[in-house]
C-alpha cells in the first residue's frame, strides 16, 4: 500500500505512510502540524469511500468542518519510517460526528491515539446540520476507541499574556478558502521558543476550533499558564476579539517517562 492509498479493513480504513523529510521537525520526528493534516487527508479518503465525502456533502451544499481533537501522543515516528494511520466513524454526539485515529509503527505498536469530533455545515447558512442523516448508512461502527476520552469543550481563559499577532497567509487557507485546522496548530507552536522545542515534546493536545478564519483576518494568539508544563491557549480574531480557536497543551521533557492518562484534560474542563 503506498501513500495516496489506503483500504478498508473490517470497519477501520488504514493508509500506510512514509514520513519524509518535510514531515519532521529538527530532531527528524513528525510534526504535530503534518500529523494532523495526515488525520485530515485518512478522514476525508474513508468519507468518500463511505460515500459520505467531500464530493458527496459538496452535492447538498455542505461541508464537513472539525469541531473538535485530542491528540494523545506515545511516540512520534521519525524521518524515514513507514507507519499504519487508521481511523474509523463512532458514531455521534449531538450533532458532532466522532472518528477515531490510531497511528502504529512497522511492528504493529501503537505510536499515537486521537478522537475527533466533526460538523456538517450548510454552506450558505454555515449552520450545522442533523448528523443522523449523514451516518444512517453506515451499519456498524467498529467498537474499539483510540482513547478513553472524548475531545474536551474547553473554557475560555481568563489569565492571558499580551499574545502575538499574525495576518492569515496564502499558505494559512485550505480549499474551502479558510484556515486549515493544522494552520493553527503551527501558529500556536510558533509561540513557544525554539529552546523550548529542543528542550520538550508534545505529549498532548486538545483543540476546539470555534469560529471560521479567512484571507482577510488578522488574530491575536494568546497563553496562558495551567500549570507546569501545562498552558491554554486563545486565538482570537482581532477585529472583534472572538475566540475563533482554544487548545491546550501538555509538555514533557525530551526523553523522559511519560505522564499518566489521569493528568490529561477531562471533558469539558481544563
Amino acid at each position: 500500500m503506498s501513500r495516496g492509498q489506503g483500504r478498508e479493513n473490517n470497519g477501520y480504513w488504514e493508509e500506510q505512510l512514509l514520513i519524509h523529510s518535510y514531515d519532521v521537525n529538527l530532531s527528524r520526528r513528525l510534526t504535530m502540524e503534518s500529523l494532523l493534516r495526515y488525520f485530515q487527508e485518512a478522514a476525508w479518503n474513508h468519507a468518500e469511500h463511505l460515500g459520505r465525502g467531500y464530493s458527496h456533502l459538496l452535492a447538498r451544499n455542505q461541508v464537513w468542518v472539525l469541531s473538535r481533537m485530542m491528540v494523545v501522543v506515545d511516540s512520534y515516528p521519525e524521518w524515514g519510517e513507514t507507519v499504519l494511520l487508521r481511523t474509523w466513524p463512532c458514531g455521534s454526539v449531538s450533532l458532532l460526528a466522532l472518528r477515531d485515529f490510531e497511528m502504529l509503527d512497522q511492528n504493529g505498536g501503537r505510536l499515537l491515539g486521537a478522537t475527533t469530533g466533526w460538523l456538517v455545515l450548510d454552506l450558505q447558512s454555515r449552520r450545522p446540520q442533523r448528523i443522523e442523516p449523514i451516518l444512517e448508512s453506515i451499519s456498524e461502527f467498529p467498537r474499539h476507541r483510540a482513547l478513553e476520552m472524548e475531545a474536551p469543550r474547553l473554557a475560555a481563559i481568563s489569565v492571558v499574556d499580551a499574545g502575538a499577532g499574525r495576518e492569515v497567509r496564502y499558505s494559512d487557507l485550505d480549499l474551502n478558502d479558510h484556515v486549515n485546522n493544522a494552520a493553527y496548530t503551527r501558529w500556536i507552536l510558533d509561540t513557544y521558543p525554539i529552546d523550548f522545542h529542543r528542550a520538550y515534546r508534545l505529549r498532548s493536545i486538545a483543540l476546539n476550533f470555534l469560529a471560521e478564519v479567512g484571507e482577510d483576518d488578522s488574530v491575536i494568539i494568546r497563553k496562558a499558564d495551567v500549570e507546569e508544563l501545562r498552558f491554554a491557549h486563545t486565538v482570537q480574531r482581532s477585529i472583534d476579539g472572538t475566540d475563533v480557536c482554544r487548545a491546550e497543551l501538555i509538555w514533557e521533557p525530551t526523553g523522559t517517562s511519560r505522564i499518566s492518562d489521569s493528568q490529561l484534560p477531562a471533558d469539558g474542563t481544563r
